[in-house]
């Protein structure tokens, strides 16, 4: 399962429908760490509801009223870690700006009954209205050269900030398959954005995107439908 849980939600709401589809690998964006919240650490609490393991990168990010929050994307797996690792496919270079902000793409690898599976994740910076600039281009670059290293047993999942026809998907569609519902399908949102001008109320956007290499077998692919977060989570079965 890819999802975007949105900052905003409430975590117990985010655990039920884990729990309801109970995918066996899952990939999270926005992930709170909050030391004066009720559930200060997200990432801890949805693995220890589950029970299962996990790795996550912190991200210090600015949300849209201004405040400064510390996020994380997360990969949570019924199956054993072997290897963890992430990179930074932006760093702030201090012009401001949503596209001005830390992000990073997260990496594991599975053991799922001796075979190995590389799984990956990242939460893209947003831009206005998706429009492309200079540093989602550059972002973009840095994470095909991250993920480019892989050419078999590789799953990769976002919220990408980034329409189907952007040089984001582009680029990523040179180097896997899509394998999420057809392309579409609209996945955000369900609760009104407003920033800088641009607004939308309305589910008509596709943002969130599951990839894999060739050699993956599919079985099927959907986006759930639920009022949980601003985003829809897409599940996609894998035959391994």
């Amino acid at each position: 399962m890819q999802w975007n849980i949105w900052y905003k939600e409430d975590l117990t709401n985010v655990v039920s429908l884990l729990k309801q589809y109970n995918p066996d690998i899952i990939c999270l964006q926005e992930l709170t760490l909050n030391p004066k919240a009720d559930i200060t650490d997200a990432p801890a609490f949805i693995a220890k509801q589950l029970g299962y393991y996990y790795y996550h990168k912190e991200l210090p990010i600015e949300s849209t009223d201004g405040s400064k929050i510390m996020l994380a994307d997360g990969i949570f797996s019924r199956f054993p870690i072997s290897k963890k690792d992430f990179a930074w496919i932006n760093e702030p270079k201090g012009v401001g700006g949503y596209d001005d902000e830390y992000r990073a793409y997260v990496e594991v690898q599975l053991d799922i009954n001796s075979t190995h599976i590389a799984v990956g994740t990242t939460h893209m910076s947003y831009t206005h209205a998706f429009q492309p600039t200079s540093n989602k281009t550059a972002e973009t670059d840095a994470l095909i050269a991250r993920i480019g290293q892989h050419d078999s047993k590789f799953i990769f999942t976002g919220d990408l900030n980034a329409t189907p026809d952007s040089y984001t998907i582009r680029s990523l569609d040179q180097l896997m398959k899509q394998v999420g519902p057809d392309i579409q399908v609209k996945t955000w949102t369900t609760k009104p954005f407003s920033y800088n001008g641009f607004e939308e109320t309305e589910l008509n956007w596709r943002l969130d995107y599951v990839f894999a290499t060739q050699d993956m077998q599919v079985t099927s692919a959907d986006i759930i439908r639920t009022d949980y977060s601003d985003h829809l989570p897409i599940l996609t079965t894998f035959s391994i």
